[in-house]
């Protein structure tokens, strides 16, 4: 079944049922609409001089305007190739030039970064709202002659993780597919349910919403997250499910009122992936909204694969500490391995997280050596390090890359990170090896000060020096305002090297 076959069912589910509406409520759209709309806009591509196959670059938000084009382009048989409007115009027409892309759709609010773009690509660009108001006012007509097969390509979402070059993923109908099936059989979402979705719409998020809808919810189409106004947000709308990043649950207990959070327990789960949760800040929410954070584990080549609902995090009533860490067991429709290094996927262990899957991507755009090695065995090598236990439960631990190489010995940034935490004052921080010409590389760790607070780099040393090993301790450490983050929440280790260039700041 293709991006267009789950649409269509969705509409005979869903019929007169609100399918999407935006946080005010002024606007909305019932299933039968909404999915017309998509077919609609799927058609309406096709007197823009695209065909069958051609790539077409998104550039916008996470109004619901975006969700129509976003699925129109799939159903009718295009690729559609997700954007980050953060990204410079330049970085964004480098993209759109290794997709090939033959088209630009943009939102009225990017519409300045969607002219540039174009000016540098020397393609057209089309407003994302003009388009869809054509699709809701046009008769739906014959189909584009065209229904997509599980094998035929309806994605390219370009990724660089944490420090490697950027690079397209290319997934079919059949692995979105799959992917929707996944989400759907992991949350649990019935019909009527709510979703609150704050995230921009350009990454996964996207076939997240669309799994809400398969399962025959509605969708509210907000604004980007803000700690202030999300309870409240939560309580109108009346949201059962939403997804976040950790970053934004660090947010609310550092600047929401603590009352305006029980708000929140209206929500059956908060999705949260991405990133690991702190263990402080998980366990602070659950004691303060009770268990309702659920964890996933995944990846843009292999999404939703990993999912631990927000009951299990307790055992007998009681917070499990373990669970803290946890990413949960295989979605239904995965497995999970870690390979020890002897090159043989093993069911339990430590290792490289492997994952296989009808969800799994089919290799990077125009990569195929580095397809190859990525998916040798026909299992995907995610470049994680994690820990399965004799349950199944997955304990994400590090990146294989981001592991630390100093004087022959391995250091994993977490165990690191996670003592520094303890330092009074220390808000956030991110360890990361910086080359060395003795060592290979040296530990470096970029601290946060919590407001008001100002641990120096000799009174975090001090702590380092009684809790690890001489070679785990951090050779530089300095202080920053912030980590720069990407949207996913992950630390963008390239621009915080950047900081460390200049020498100053090493421990004493």
């Amino acid at each position: 079944m293709s991006i267009a076959g789950l649409l269509r069912a969705a509409g005979h589910r869903g019929g007169a049922a609100t399918a999407v509406q935006d946080a005010s409520g002024h606007r909305s759209m019932d299933f039968r609409t909404f999915v017309q709309a998509c077919l609609a806009f799927g058609n309406r591509l096709q007197q823009l001089s695209v065909r069958r196959g051609d790539r077409i670059a998104l550039i916008g938000d996470q109004r619901f305007d975006y969700l129509l084009a976003d699925y129109g382009v799939m159903a009718g048989g295009f690729v559609r190739v997700p954007l980050d409007p953060a990204l410079s115009a330049s970085e964004l027409a480098a993209q759109i030039g290794d997709a090939g892309a033959t088209l630009i759709l943009c939102s009225h609010s990017r519409n300045e970064l969607g002219q540039g773009v174009a000016s540098l690509t020397r393609l057209p660009v089309q407003g994302i709202e003009a388009l869809v108001q054509d699709a809701l006012h046009s008769p739906l007509g014959p189909p584009c002659g065209f229904d997509p097969s599980s094998d035929d390509i309806a994605s390219l979402n370009y990724t660089g993780g944490t420090s490697s070059v950027p690079k397209a993923v290319v997934l079919t109908h059949g692995a979105l597919r799959a992917a929707v099936q996944n989400i759907v059989l992991a949350r649990g979402a019935r019909a009527g349910d709510v979703m609150l979705n704050v995230r921009p719409l350009w990454p996964i998020a996207a076939i997240v919403v669309l799994a809400h809808l398969c399962a025959g919810g509605t969708v509210i189409a907000a604004d980007s997250f803000s700690a202030e106004r999300f309870p409240s947000l939560v309580q109108q709308t009346r949201a059962s499910f939403t997804s976040l990043v950790p970053t934004h649950l660090v947010r609310m207990l550092r600047e929401s009122d603590r009352g305006a959070l029980t708000a929140l327990q209206t929500l059956r789960s908060i999705d949260v992936g991405a990133a690991a949760i702190p263990p402080e800040t998980f366990a602070e929410l659950v004691d303060l909204i009770g268990p309702r954070i659920g964890v996933l584990y995944g990846l843009t080549e292999a999404p939703w694969s990993c999912y631990q609902p927000p009951n299990e995090v307790m055992d007998n009533a009681t917070i499990d500490p373990q669970r803290l860490k946890s990413a949960g067991r295989a979605i239904f429709g995965c497995d999970i391995a870690v390979d020890d290094g002897s090159g043989t996927p093993r069911p339990a262990g430590e290792g490289e997280i492997l994952i296989r899957g009808a969800h799994l991507m089919s290799g990077y755009w125009n990569k195929p050596d580095l397809s190859a090695e990525a998916l040798r065995g026909g299992w995907l090598h995610t470049g994680d390090m994690g820990v399965i236990d004799p349950q199944g439960r997955l304990s994400v631990t590090g990146r294989l890359k981001l592991m630390i190489r100093t004087g022959g010995k391995s250091v994993s940034p977490g165990e690191v990170e996670q003592v520094i935490r303890e330092v009074p004052g220390v808000a956030d921080v991110a360890v990361f090896g910086l080359p060395d010409q003795e060592w290979g590389e040296v530990v470096a760790a970029a601290v946060v000060a919590e407001d008001g607070q100002s641990p120096s780099p000799s009174q975090i040393a001090a702590h380092c020096l009684g809790r690890l090993s001489s070679h785990k301790r951090p050779k530089r450490i300095q202080t920053v305002p912030t980590l720069p983050r990407s949207h996913y929440g992950k630390v963008q280790l390239t621009r915080l090297r950047q900081m460390f260039e200049s020498p100053g700041n090493d421990p004493k």
